[in-house]
C-alpha cells in the first residue's frame, strides 16, 4: 500500500530484530530506516517499534526473542542470519508471535517451520528456487546442447551445482562434465583445456561474477566457443573484467517495477535514502504489516491467519503466503546481460535468443 493507512483502536506492537553492530551493521540499518520511513508517512498503525540485536548466533536469536516477548511485541522483522532465526522461531511462536525474516533463504527453516508449525514468514526467496529455474532453464535452451556444471567449491555454489544436477537427471538430462575450480584466480587455463576435451558449448557456473569473468577471458583466449549460465552471485558490480555479453542468469527477483515499487522509492529519496540493500524488502514488510494491522482491525482475524490470506500490493510487487509462510511469487529470474546489465526475460524469450544466434 501507497497511501495511508486508517488508524487503529489498538495498533501494532512492531519488533526488529537486527545487527547493532559488526559487518552486518550496514543492513540492520536499512531495516530501521525503512520502517522509519513508512511509520512517518503512516502515522497510528504502529503503535511502536522495538529493536533487538541479531548476533547471528543461536544465543543472540534466544535473547532477542525473549527481548521480543518481554516488550509486547506483536510481529518480529528481521534475524538475518539462519542460526539466530532458528533459534528465535520455537520460541516466538510459543508466544504467538509471527516472524517475516527478509534474508534467509535456506529450505531447511521453512522445512522445519512447517513440520513444527512455527509462525515463520519468508520475504526471501527460498534458496531451492535458484536451482528450481536454472534446471528448468537449462532443459528448456540446453537439452540438445553438450553443457557442463561447474562450481568453485563453496557450500553455496557447490550446493546449487548438485541440486540442479539432481533436478536435471530427475528429469532425464545428464550434464556432459561435471567438474569445480579453485575460485579467485587471474587465469583458469587448465579448466578450459577440461571442458575443450569434455567437448560441452555451453556451461553452469556456480560461482562469483568475476570467476566466471576470468573463465570465459580464458576460454576465448584458447579459442573455445562457449556460453554461460550463471547464479544470483553474478548480480555483482563489474570487476576489472567484463562478462560476455549474452551471459544468462538466476537472479533473485527483487523489486517488481510499477507504481508501488516506485511510491517506495521516492518516499526513500524524499528521506535522503537510496533503494539499495535491504531498503525496498522492509519497506514492503512495512506495507504488508499496515495492511494487516487494517484487516484484523475490520476483520477481526488473527495477524498469522491474515498474512496467509491477503494479497499484498508491495514495493516488490504482489506479495502472497503459502500454507507454510513461503511467498508464493517466484523468488528468482532469468536475465541476459546486454550493454553491461541485466534485463529479465522469460525462458521462451531466452529461447528464440538462443535460437537467432545459432
Amino acid at each position: 500500500m501507497s497511501a495511508a493507512v486508517p488508524a487503529l483502536a489498538e495498533p501494532l506492537h512492531v519488533g526488529l530484530v537486527i545487527p547493532q553492530a559488526g559487518q552486518f551493521k550496514p543492513l540492520g540499518d536499512h531495516v530501521r530506516e525503512a520502517f522509519s520511513v513508512w511509520d512517518n508517512t503512516n502515522p497510528g498503525v504502529f503503535e511502536d517499534i522495538v529493536e533487538g540485536d541479531d548476533g547471528c548466533s543461536e544465543q543472540s536469536g534466544a535473547d532477542a526473542a525473549a527481548a521480543m516477548i518481554e516488550a509486547g511485541a506483536n510481529v518480529v522483522v528481521g534475524f538475518l542470519c539462519t542460526e539466530s532465526l532458528a533459534a528465535a522461531l520455537p520460541l516466538l511462536s510459543d508466544e504467538n508471535i509471527p516472524v517475516i525474516t527478509l534474508t534467509v533463504r535456506a529450505d531447511i527453516i521453512g522445512e522445519e517451520a512447517a513440520r513444527l508449525g512455527w509462525k515463520f514468514f519468508r520475504l526471501a526467496p527460498r534458496a531451492g528456487s535458484e536451482a528450481d529455474i536454472a534446471s528448468e532453464a537449462i532443459l528448456r535452451l540446453w537439452a540438445d546442447k553438450p553443457f557442463a556444471l561447474i562450481e568453485d567449491g563453496a557450500i553455496s555454489g557447490r550446493e546449487l551445482v548438485e541440486a540442479i544436477r539432481i533436478k536435471l537427471e530427475d528429469r532425464g538430462l545428464k550434464p556432459n562434465f561435471v567438474d569445480n575450480y579453485r575460485p579467485g584466480q587471474a587465469t583458469q587455463p587448465s579448466l578450459i583445456r577440461r571442458l575443450k576435451s569434455a567437448g560441452v558449448a555451453r556451461v553452469f557456473v556456480g560461482g562469483e561474477r568475476s570467476d566466471l569473468a576470468v573463465i570465459a577471458m580464458e576460454a576465448e583466449r584458447q579459442g573455445v566457443a562457449l556460453k554461460f549460465m550463471g547464479g544470483d552471485p553474478l548480480h555483482a558490480p563489474q570487476g576489472e573484467l567484463p562478462l560476455p555479453d549474452g551471459t544468462l542468469a538466476v537472479l533473485a527477483a527483487g523489486a517488481t517495477p510499477g507504481p508501488e515499487a516506485e511510491a517506495a522509492r521516492s518516499a526513500l529519496e524524499d528521506s535522503g535514502l537510496i533503494a539499495e540493500g535491504l531498503r525496498i524488502p522492509a519497506y514492503a514488510a512495512a506495507e504488508i504489516l499496515g495492511t494487516v494491522a487494517t484487516r484484523m482491525e475490520y476483520n477481526e482475524t488473527s495477524l498469522d491467519e491474515a498474512l496467509r490470506s491477503t494479497t499484498f500490493s508491495t514495493a516488490l510487487g504482489p506479495v502472497t503466503f503459502d500454507e507454510n509462510g513461503e511467498r508464493r511469487e517466484p523468488g528468482f529470474v532469468l536475465a541476459i546481460l546486454r550493454d553491461g546489465e541485466f534485463k529479465r526475460l522469460s525462458i521462451e524469450e531466452a529461447a528464440r535468443i538462443a535460437g537467432d544466434s545459432q
